[in-house]
């Protein structure tokens, strides 16, 4: 049996396309076709008093990390001692600072958002690495994620629920087909294997951002394989993004992804566990003044 239902979400028009149900079979299988969008942007004056979290709404903010080299000394006298240790390890000066940027823009941002001093604020990590905010020993109602390659640095804020992200910059030399035969389920080496040579690496990176999406939302690292579920592959232009619904079994979680272009050589995706959020990327209006907010 085939049902094609049609729905109006958010002022576009999607194909909810099929329900595919054999023999009776409890099990059904589920794949929503969704057109492209421009990803929802939402633009802020240079002030942080204007910076709010809504109740379902998930807030991305990319940044490259080589416009904020002025501000290592000022991140610095705010980041804790293990941090700074951590930082001191690096072989690479390039890579300490972008370390440092790293963790002075999460604390100023969590800073934004819970009003905590940037100085004040305490991570505590998972046994995964994965870090979240704590105060006095109790978790608060902020959730974030945050993921880099090379100079490049997104995070994801949220409310009351769970959120992964990740972000790549394009590698024209991986063997992708490679890869994705060993980490991608076989239906989405299939799909992958369909698309046009010249756009293999946007099958690739749609697909390989939105899996380490998900790992990451729930902090296990690699701890269960990327095969055990599926997700949506798609080319995409800069400004462009999808969003999709994945079910996890083993999990017995519904999962809310958003996949995102930045610019021709940058894909990123976020996940979360609310089903109502909306995806929000957050942009200052002037981009270069962002250095006197931290000032």
């Amino acid at each position: 049996m085939m049902i094609i239902l049609e729905a109006k979400i958010n002022n576009i028009n999607k194909n909810y396309l099929l329900i595919q149900l054999q023999n009776n079979k409890t099990e059904s299988v589920l794949r929503i076709f969704i057109r492209l969008a421009q990803m929802k942007k939402r633009i802020y004056k240079l002030n942080n008093k204007e910076i709010r979290l809504g109740e379902n709404e998930a807030h991305i903010w990319n940044f490259d990390l080589n416009k904020y080299l002025n501000l290592i000394d000022k991140f610095k006298s705010i980041l804790s001692r293990e941090e700074l240790i951590r930082a001191g390890k690096f072989y690479f000066n390039r890579d300490k600072y972008w370390f440092i940027i790293n963790r002075g823009l999460l604390r100023n941002f969590v800073s934004i958002y819970t009003s905590i001093p940037a100085k004040e604020i305490k991570f505590v990590f998972n046994n995964f690495g994965k870090p979240s905010l704590a105060i006095d020993g109790n978790s608060t109602h902020l959730h974030f994620n945050l993921s880099h390659s090379k100079n490049f640095l997104s995070i994801g804020f949220i409310i009351n629920s769970q959120i992964g992200i990740d972000i790549e910059l394009m590698n024209l030399s991986k063997d992708h087909l490679r890869i994705a035969k060993r980490f991608f389920s076989n239906s989405e080496f299939d799909n992958l294997f369909s698309f046009p040579a010249d756009k293999l690496r946007d099958g690739f990176y749609s697909c390989w951002t939105a899996k380490e999406a998900v790992i990451k939302l729930f902090g296990m690292g690699l701890s269960f394989s990327l095969k055990d579920f599926d997700v949506e592959l798609k080319e995409l232009k800069p400004d462009e993004s999808y969003k999709y619904k994945v079910n996890l079994k083993k999990q017995s979680a519904d999962l809310f992804i958003e996949v995102f272009k930045l610019s021709n050589a940058i894909y990123g995706a976020c996940a979360v566990d609310n089903e109502k959020a909306e995806f929000i990327h957050c942009y200052f209006e002037d981009e270069n003044a962002i250095t006197d907010l931290f000032a």
